[in-house]
């Protein structure tokens, strides 16, 4: 992301404020009145679904586009399906990418038993709102194009591809990373105040605004030409094998202590996120100076592809054209500060050990976007010594 392009729209934004909230200031007032009216226990779940969507207006019905309408259909007729559907949709302990496909076949499923020859609209752009009006401090209001125009005009690494599911989870990221930024805007945070009244939610988690933004700068504002006058900077760059590491000893500590883990959680997520986009800046590079220019566009971003859990973040390529799978930590301190490895990193790099890569970054600035790097190859276990928690599954009888 270029931060003075990103800068130059929060502006444009500001300016253009009256002129662009004229025309979207119905979001906020669509999720107030979804959050007033859902009731999934409502005895007349079809009419209180038509009370929530009355005010969602473009969000869900525009041009030839109609998830909306057809929805009132399904729920007319099937009441109770589709009110289990959105029961299902809801249920935050589940996958996300999971819920929303599982919600789009099945509510396809009623289409095709009561209107064989329509189309039911219901893609995960209107999942997604779906998902936003219920959990509005969680999700964010989605557009394929939106997020096309939005990548290009900030430079993203990413290029969101028509009819891919995991653009959602690039998009979220990225709104993540902007929200953070819009947070920091003391005069944007006051125009938005002011244009809150009684008929809107109060988007305090600034999530919609995020969205506004975003939609702002592919639709409202016009194509920012800026130079570019920062220096190329210099990586500080080791490599070691996993095996020749020492770790310090570590001693146990009863010593209690007050910490907001919440918000630690939030800040080193961003700063992970942050660190993950360099990564792939980095590879994008390093593959370049190596003239192996068809393995660019095959690196993946796994942790926005696929989400957590696989034991990597990244997988990409090494210099002589071998997949390789990257772990990325990162912070602003130095080399030697303290950082978590969880059990499926470990058990990858126990799988993948001549092709694993573990990615530290220190001494980063988001100011500047850069970094020093030290790369760690093979299995972990060796500086893996000190478990911080342990998972129980207990079993009657």
């Amino acid at each position: 992301m270029n931060r003075q392009i990103l800068r130059h729209y929060i502006n444009e934004y500001k300016l253009n404020f009256d002129r662009v909230n004229q025309e979207e200031i119905y979001k906020w007032k669509a999720v107030k009145c979804y959050q007033d009216n859902w009731n999934i226990e409502a005895e007349n779940f079809y009419e209180m679904l038509m009370v929530s969507l009355s005010r969602t207006k473009n969000l869900l019905d525009s041009g030839q586009y109609f998830p909306l309408r057809m929805l009132v259909q399904y729920a007319e007729h099937r009441p109770n399906e589709v009110r289990q559907l959105f029961r299902n949709l809801y249920n935050e302990e589940e996958d996300l990418f999971e819920r929303i496909q599982n919600f789009q076949t099945n509510i396809n499923v009623i289409n095709d038993e009561l209107f064989k020859n329509k189309k039911s609209y219901q893609d995960p752009r209107a999942i997604i709102v779906y998902l936003v009006l219920r959990y509005p401090e969680r999700y964010f209001f989605y557009k394929f194009e939106m997020f096309k125009q939005f990548s290009k005009k900030l430079e993203l690494i990413y290029k969101p591809v028509k009819g891919h599911l995991e653009n959602i989870g690039h998009f979220n990221s990225q709104c993540e990373l902007i929200r953070f930024e819009l947070s920091l805007d003391q005069e944007l945070l006051k125009l938005h105040k002011n244009r809150i009244t009684s008929d809107c939610y109060y988007d305090e988690n600034l999530n919609i605004l995020t969205q506004d933004f975003i939609y702002a700068v592919a639709r409202h504002l016009d194509q920012a030409i800026l130079v570019d006058t920062s220096e190329p900077t210099e990586i500080r760059e080791t490599n070691v094998l996993s095996t020749d590491l020492r770790i310090s000893a570590d001693q146990i500590s009863f010593r209690g202590r007050t910490v907001n883990f919440i918000q630690n959680g939030i800040e080193n997520k961003r700063l992970g996120d942050l660190g993950e986009l360099w990564v792939m800046k980095y590879e994008i590079e390093k593959l370049q100076n190596a003239k192996l220019y068809n393995l660019i566009d095959k690196i993946k971003h796994t942790s926005k592809d696929e989400g957590d859990g696989t034991g990597f973040d990244i997988q990409s390529f090494d210099i002589y054209g071998n997949k390789i799978f990257i772990e990325a930590k990162t912070t602003k301190g130095k080399q030697n500060s303290t950082f978590f490895v969880t059990r499926n990193e470990l058990e990858r790099s126990k799988i993948e050990k001549e092709n694993y890569y573990l990615y530290r970054l220190y001494n980063y600035s988001e100011q500047t976007d850069t970094a020093d790097l030290l790369i760690i190859q093979g299995d972990l276990t060796n500086i893996c010594e000190f478990p911080t928690t342990y998972k129980i599954n207990l079993h009657n009888g």
